[in-house]
C-alpha cells in the first residue's frame, strides 16, 4: 500500500501503527441512497443495535431499497422496527431529494469532495460526517479526514500524542501532513483502536 511509505517519509507515529497492522479490510458495496439511509438509522446508535434495527429495516423493505418505497412506508411501521419518528422524517427526506435529482447522488465523479459534502449535507439528517463516511467507504476518496469522529480523535490522542480534547483545528493540522492519504491514515487509527485492550 502506497500510503505506508508515505506515512513513513512524514509521521513515525502513525508508520509505526500502520505497519502493525494488516491492510484495511474491503467495504461492502451499497448504493448511495442506502448508504445514506444505514448512517441515518445507525445515528446515536451502538454498532450492534444500529445493525440491529437496520436488519429489520431491510426486512421491511425487501432485498432492494428505494427511496420510492420508503415515502410509501407511514412513521408507525418504520417505529415499529425501531426507526424513531425524527429518523422516519430524514428517511424520507432522503428518498424525496435522491428522487428529485439521482444524478445528484449517484454520478459525483466530477465533483470534489467539499461539493458533494455541501449538496448531501442539505437533508435533514445528514452532516458532513454522514457524507465523509460515504467518501471514504462507498466512494473510495482517498484523501478524506473526518475531524468529527470521536474514535478518529482517540486514536490521534493514543498513537499520536495529540493532547487528549484537542481544539477540532489542532486534529485537522496534524492530519494534513499524511495527504494525500488521509482516509487511509483514518482507517489504520480505527483499526488499531479496534485492536487494544477494551
Amino acid at each position: 500500500m502506497e500510503a505506508r511509505g508515505h506515512f513513513r517519509s512524514v509521521d513515525a507515529a502513525l508508520a509505526e501503527l500502520a505497519d502493525g497492522l494488516p491492510d484495511p479490510a474491503e467495504p461492502e458495496v451499497r448504493s448511495t441512497y442506502e448508504s445514506l439511509a444505514r448512517a441515518i438509522v445507525g445515528q446515536q446508535l451502538s454498532t450492534k443495535a444500529a445493525a440491529t434495527i437496520w436488519g429489520r429495516f431491510k426486512d421491511l423493505h425487501g432485498a432492494t431499497l428505494s427511496p420510492s418505497a420508503v415515502l410509501e412506508i407511514d412513521a408507525e411501521r418504520h417505529r415499529s422496527v425501531g426507526i424513531s419518528g425524527q429518523k422516519h422524517t430524514y428517511l424520507q427526506d432522503l428518498a424525496r431529494h435522491h428522487l428529485d435529482d439521482p444524478a445528484g447522488f449517484d454520478d459525483v465523479s466530477g465533483l470534489d469532495d467539499g461539493d458533494i459534502v455541501e449538496s448531501w449535507t442539505r437533508v435533514k439528517g445528514i452532516g458532513p460526517w454522514t457524507v465523509q463516511m460515504h467518501l471514504m467507504f462507498q466512494l473510495r476518496r482517498p484523501d478524506v479526514f473526518a475531524p468529527d469522529d470521536l474514535g478518529i480523535r482517540r486514536a490521534m490522542e493514543r498513537f499520536c500524542g495529540v493532547p487528549k480534547d484537542s481544539p477540532r483545528s489542532v486534529y485537522a493540522e496534524r492530519a494534513s501532513i499524511w495527504g494525500p492519504f488521509r482516509t487511509a491514515a483514518c482507517r489504520f487509527l480505527w483499526d488499531g483502536l479496534d485492536a487494544q485492550p477494551k
